[in-house]
């Protein structure tokens, strides 16, 4: 082991001096103890090994994109963590997915919160395959809203909506326990049906809070119809299709603010109507009428926004950064749910966006950044008359 660590210092002192560039911190010393190893070239053939490497490639590129589409060094900063966070979401929620052995995997953390979701809610996915028949069992809880999404789609191939399940539709038993069947023929036991493909590929599960204090989250659970799978080790092609799933969820949390309404990359301090069909309808939720804008502040300038709210069970008002990654909403005022807001008399409600609190019960807290996104949720209300919200950026000595 000695011969092998000065064997290992002399190889890089000799590259030091005809300019080798090592690498730091534990790429050092994983370069250290490596020289003189051999290695068994036979694996590199493999799939899974191969789609681990696109996924290296895949993850190169987005490092590459935040520094050419960042425009502050502070979102630089953020975005390198944050590519960490959509990489460990993309493993966890797709990478360990089994729809031999189905679970549902909450998808955000207390401070984990990628993708544009909504920081006032709790999201969970489970991997479905087409080739089996499942049941969901839970409860419907007291939160204000849960809705199911069911896609189908493999691989690197686009996810699309095959069904959409809400509370309002589910008929829960008079304790709210309830059944929801995922099958390919109408079973004939009780319980709510849907009709899954051959591809199906996922469910994804979204339950929106009024009060985090108050309601009580839902209780599910799943599994496979009939007759399990029997076990055995994973094999090469299901390890590298994990792997791929795993990338093309990155690929696609990655990339939200450069395909999700581009044009509030420069239309700033207003906001753009939208539904489910405008924000790839495959994962967004077909039961809210969403109003999504973008601020572009000056440090002295605040951003007032007067909305008045549709008559909604559930709605909200969140920041995010231009990662489409809500700030820490656990210190920070980044998000207000209509449980959290003063109303004026007459049921309007105003906000103030802005880098320091200016004493306004409404105040959505920056969080430093000069530019960022800002969405609406507005549930049940597609087909309403909402108003769009009016904005007008003044000046912090205006407050």
């Amino acid at each position: 082991m000695l011969k092998k660590i000065l064997l290992s210092l002399v190889l890089l002192a000799v590259g030091i001096g005809i300019g080798f560039k090592m690498p730091r911190g534990a790429g050092l010393i994983a370069t250290i103890m490596s020289f003189g190893q051999g290695s068994n070239q036979s694996y590199s053939r493999l799939k899974s090994h191969q789609a681990l490497v696109d996924f290296e490639s895949m993850l190169t590129q987005g490092r590459k994109m935040v520094l050419a589409d960042a425009r502050t060094e502070q979102e630089a900063i953020e975005g390198m963590r944050w590519l960490l966070r959509v990489a460990a979401m993309s493993a966890e929620v797709v990478g360990d997915a089994n729809a031999k052995l189905p679970h549902f995997q909450r998808m955000d953390t207390l401070v984990r919160k990628v993708g544009g979701d909504n920081p006032d809610a709790e999201y969970e996915r489970v991997a479905i395959d087409g080739r089996y028949d499942y049941k969901i069992t839970g409860t419907r809880g007291s939160v204000s809203y849960i809705g199911f999404t069911i896609t189908a789609g493999e691989g690197m191939n686009p996810r699309r909506q095959v069904a959409y399940v809400n509370d309002l539709m589910l008929n829960p038993d008079e304790e709210g326990n309830f059944t929801l069947w995922l099958t390919k023929q109408k079973p004939d036991q009780p319980g709510d049906w849907v009709e899954i493909p051959e591809d199906a590929s996922g469910i994804l599960v979204r339950q929106y809070i009024g009060d985090r204090k108050t309601q009580v989250l839902p209780e599910l659970n799943i599994e496979i119809v009939g007759d399990h799978p029997a076990f055995q080790p994973p094999t090469d092609e299901e390890i590298a299709n994990a792997i791929i799933g795993t990338t093309y969820a990155f690929l696609k949390l990655s990339t939200l603010h450069q395909y999700i309404l581009p044009e509030l990359l420069e239309q700033h301090n207003g906001f753009i109507r939208a539904t489910s069909e405008n924000l790839g309808g495959a994962i967004s939720s077909e039961d809210n009428l969403y109003m999504i804008g973008s601020y572009q502040l000056e440090d002295d300038e605040v951003l007032v926004i007067d909305v008045q709210p549709p008559n909604s069970r559930y709605w909200n008002l969140a920041l995010e950064t231009r990662w489409h990654e809500t700030p820490d909403y656990l210190h920070r005022s980044t998000s207000l749910t209509k449980e959290d807001v003063k109303y004026n008399d007459d049921g309007s409600v105003q906000f103030v966006v802005s880098h320091k609190d200016p004493g306004h019960p409404n105040w959505l807290d920056t969080s430093g950044h000069n530019f960022g996104f800002m969405t609406f949720r507005w549930l049940d209300s597609k087909t309403g008359n909402v108003p769009m919200p009016v904005t007008e950026v003044v000046k912090n000595s205006a407050l």
